[in-house]
This record gives C-alpha cells, structure tokens and sequence, in this order.
C-alpha cells in the first residue's frame, strides 16, 4: 500500500493537469494591468498589505511603498524592516511561490533583488500576461470576476456586487433612475428599478449576486414588512438634498437594508442565480471579526429555498459553523476562495472535516480572490497542497479508494462550481490522464 506522502505526491501531480474552475478573483481588465508600469511592491499589495499594517507599517510609510514614483531602493529601505516580520506568512507565501514561478526569484534579500524583480516584472508586462498566466501555469477554464464589467469572457464570468440596493443612499437612487430611465420615487419603485437593472444585466451574462455586508454590520437579515422599510427610504430621499447627505445611521437604517436584502435574494431566484455572502475573515483592519460569522444568515437559506446560497471564504475561522449550514439546508455551498491563502493549515483541517461531514457536491477547492494575477497561480499552488493533504490523509487513514479521491478532485475543482454557477458547458473537460494507484 502507498505511504500517505506518496498518495500526497500522486494528488498533486493529478492536479497540476486539470483544467480547473476559479471562484473568485478581483483582477482588472488585462489592458488596465498592462497599460501602467508596475515595479516589485506590486507583488506585495493586495493581502500582502494587511501583513504589513499588522506588522507596524505606517499608512503614510504604505502610501509611499506602492507610490509609482518611489524609486526602488526607497521602496526596499521602508519595507524591509517589515517583510522579515512577514515573509514566512502564507499571504507572503503565495507572493513567493508567483515570483518563483513567473520571474525566477523566491524572495528578496537587497535593493539588487528588488531592482532585478522590476526589471522582470516590467518586461513580463504585456498583452498576454493574463493568458501566460490564467490559462498556461493555472490552467483555469473560467474565474468568477467579482465587480468587473465583464469584457473578457475568454478569462472571466462576471459576478456583481449589490450591497449598494441595500445601503440605500440618494446617490444609488438617483444613479439607478438614470440607468433604468425611471423614477425611484417610491420604494416599490425602487425595488422594480433594481429587478430591471439585474434582468438586464443577467442578459448579459452575469452569474451571481454578491453580497459584502459583513464588512458594514452583522449577517442576520430580519424579515421586514413594507411598513417597516419604507419610512426609511422616504427619509432618504427627503433628507439629502443639494450637497446635504441623509444621516440615518446603520442600526436605524437596518428594517429597510433587510428588507432590500429578502427582495435581492428573491430576485436571484427569478433569474436562477446564486447569491454568495461574504462571510469570515475581513480584509485589511479595524473591523467586528463577530459581525460575519456564517450561522447568522441560517434564515436566508431556510425562508428561500428556489436560492443557492454560496458561503465565502467558508465562514473562516468559524468553518465548521459554515458546515452545519451547508448540512442543514441542501441550498448552501462552502467556497475556499482565500481560505488556503489565510492559512492553509486551517484550510486542510476543514477540508479533512467537511469530507466526513458533507455531501461531496458541497464544497468549491479554490478561489483565487486577488487584483494581482500573478498571485493567482501562488494561490493554487497552496490550495493544491491543502486538498493534496486531506485526500492523501483520508486515503492512508480511513482507505478511501482512489477513485473516490479523484471524483473528489474533479467535484470541487470544477464540476461543483460549474453546477452551481450555471456555466456553459464550453466543450467537455478534458479530464486528467494520470491516475491514482
């Protein structure tokens, strides 16, 4: 029988040579990346950034790090007492494993190494970049694009952001009367406006509806009457006007956010989309880590059952909360976008948990979840290891046979999101030919 570190080596290489779908990215449109020079600190922004603001960076000392006009050795000089702080972090991991991979270098020692890396970086900046590495090293079939406009379909499925209908300000109204070339001037109104805006812009193929308040308040979202929600959306449209703002705060804003809330999730259902919930861990600092725990939008799933609701980031920490939600109601899915980046550690756990706890068609492995494509591929490369060493575990341990192993691979690499996101089928996936022994 194989030693669980060679079923470990085997999963891996099954999985370097599948096509595979990408849940969740925020990547700009390849012109946009291309078209502005980019120098090392670019592999070091998105995530990276949080490290180094836990790690006692400055704002100001920040703004003049990812500044395009700081020259590189300035650059080197403010990160450098920080990035030893980091770098042995997953979020610094993953930017290793990209610059390893794209430009031949797995870290930085001097300004020479950050000067090297420039000069790698800005030749690698070409059309083509997101090609070389999205479907070459990756070998991603289709990345949710979450708030693109969605004019790359050969990458990206586009997944809207629609916190704003729900955070109701004058702005939103007035924005929305423009688009949809109507008035707003009652909440019935309003809520018409936005089915119409989503009917359309379903035409045009988007895939979901995304939901980012738990970086604003709490996950639970009451069920509120008309009543209660309208005298709301009038002080909005009677209280800001000319340059005054309406001033309702979050708590006495929330009959009429939850109820925008109920009325999104019942639009998903009429265009048989998902809705995905920003849940767990939130970017950058200062937030309430408590506000997003998962199980507090058990009702969501349970009054809307037409909807499938997609758990992002699986709740992290709290993964295991996550997993009673997705037992519980057969409407709910648990994605990993950024978990494997967070910590692989937790993320393998959960892993190794949720194969005893959930049906197999339940879990979404990966989501690259960043706006640098190149940490795309470092992403992958931890998530393959996560799911590599559960599996592995799972067969050394508890004998789970190899066929099952792989029907897991191809389950949440691909057919899962597929399914649940609708997608075209595009031709058949050519499945790995290698195979487990």
């Amino acid at each position: 029988m194989p030693s669980e570190q060679q079923y470990y080596d085997q999963l891996l290489d099954i999985m370097s040579g599948m096509e595979i779908i990408d849940t969740h990215e925020h990547l700009p449109a390849e012109a946009e990346r291309v078209g502005q020079p980019r120098d090392f600190s670019h592999l070091f922004s998105h995530y990276c950034v949080s490290d180094l603001g836990a790690a006692g960076m400055t704002a100001k000392e920040m703004g003049l790090f990812f500044a395009a006009e700081t020259p590189p050795d300035e650059k080197w000089r403010l990160f450098a007492p920080f990035y030893g702080r980091i770098r042995d972090g997953s979020y610094c991991r993953a930017a290793h494993i990209a610059m390893e991979r794209f430009y031949g270098m797995d870290g930085l020692d001097s300004p020479a190494d950050c000067e090297r890396l420039t000069a790698a970086m800005a030749e690698a900046n070409v059309a083509g970049l997101y090609r070389k590495v999205l479907k070459d090293a990756c070998r991603i079939r289709v990345s949710m694009n979450f708030g693109s406009s969605g004019d790359e379909p050969e990458f990206f499925a586009t997944v809207p952001f629609v916190h704003e209908y729900v955070e109701v300000t004058k702005g939103v109204i007035r924005g929305l009367e423009e688009e949809i070339g109507s008035s707003c001037s009652t909440l019935s109104a309003f809520v018409e406006a936005v089915r119409e805006n989503l009917r359309r812009r379903k035409e045009h193929g988007i895939v979901g509806l995304k939901f980012a308040l738990a970086y604003n308040r709490d996950l639970h979202f009451a069920p509120r009457a008309t009543a209660e929600a309208e005298p709301l959306f009038n002080r909005v449209m009677e209280e800001g006007y000319g340059w005054r703002p309406h001033t309702l705060g979050w708590e006495e804003m929330r009959p009429l956010s939850d109820f925008m809330v109920h009325r999104l999730v019942e639009m998903a259902g009429e265009l048989d989309i998902p809705v995905i919930f920003h849940t767990g861990m939130q970017a950058h600092h200062e937030h309430k880590p408590d506000d997003s725990r998962p199980l507090r939008l058990w009702n969501l799933p349970h009054r809307h059952r037409g909807v499938d609701f997609i758990i992002l980031h699986a709740g992290f920490p709290w993964m295991t909360d996550a997993a009673m939600l997705a037992k519980h109601y057969s409407n709910v899915y648990l994605d990993m976008a950024w978990t494997h980046l967070m910590s692989p550690e937790i993320a393998a756990r959960a892993l190794l948990e949720w194969i005893d706890l959930l049906p197999m068609h339940k879990i979404f492995g990966f989501g690259g979840d960043y706006c640098v494509v190149e940490k795309v591929y470092g992403h992958l490369v931890l998530a393959r290891r996560d799911i590599a060493r559960a599996l592995a575990a799972k067969m050394a341990r508890d004998a789970m046979p190899a066929p099952r192993a792989q029907a897991w691979l191809q389950a949440i690499l691909y057919d899962n999101p597929h399914t649940v996101y609708r997608l075209p089928e595009r031709g058949r996936l050519a499945r790995a030919a290698a195979a487990l022994t």
